[in-house]
């Protein structure tokens, strides 16, 4: 089973989610919370005091808060979502969530005092909002700083508060990855093939953590 990489995963996730100040007066728009996104992870990451095991718990934790799972696992299956007793729908999000939570490990050794700017945001179809950004770091010869990627963080609300449903890299879809994948998956061996390989791929990444 081909998964995406985890170095394209640990860049979809890397400023996935945060609170919004409490302090602060002003309804919390997509781009505000892209903004908190940035600032709470990169404090995580960035702090000198705390294990790679404390940022670990701490992004998954910020992650756990902001990203719609559930939306963004009905868009990795599409059509097929449909198709999933109650129970399977359950499992699916569960396994998948898992799946996409274990990398929060390779972000933190992967980061190398990356930053990130916002480039600009728009409104989307359904009352989605896309919020772009760039993330920059050194250059190999240290003789300044270079654009590694572009980051868009689309989010919807939820409940009154806005939420990351997909995030796309360089143009790339983290969800239309995904979907891609299992549906070749389920094409040859149904959710019942799928949820076993990702049964398995969460066990041996819990057992290589």
């Amino acid at each position: 089973m081909r998964f995406i990489s985890s170095l394209i995963l640990a860049a979809a996730i890397f400023l996935t989610a945060s609170f919004v100040c409490a302090q602060s007066s002003q309804p919390a728009t997509a781009r505000s919370v892209i903004d908190q996104v940035m600032h709470d992870v990169l404090a995580v990451l960035r702090d000198p005091n705390l294990t790679k095991a404390d940022k670990t718990k701490k992004v998954r934790a910020i992650a756990d808060e902001r990203i719609d799972f559930t939306t963004l696992a009905r868009l990795t299956m599409a059509a097929n979502w449909r198709t999933l007793s109650p129970a399977q729908q359950t499992e699916f999000v569960k396994e998948f969530t898992e799946h996409v939570s274990v990398t929060h490990g390779n972000i933190i050794d992967e980061y190398n005092d990356e930053d990130v700017q916002i480039t600009g945001d728009r409104a989307e179809a359904r009352g989605d909002y896309t919020v772009t950004t760039r993330i920059v770091g050194k250059k190999p010869d240290g003789s300044g700083t270079e654009e590694v990627a572009k980051v868009e963080y689309r989010l919807r609300q939820n409940s009154g508060k806005w939420q990351i449903i997909d995030v796309t890299i360089d143009g790339v879809s983290l969800a239309a990855n995904f979907r891609a994948q299992f549906q070749e998956i389920m094409s040859n061996g149904g959710i019942d093939q799928l949820l076993k390989l990702l049964r398995e791929k969460n066990s041996e990444n819990q057992k290589n953590g």
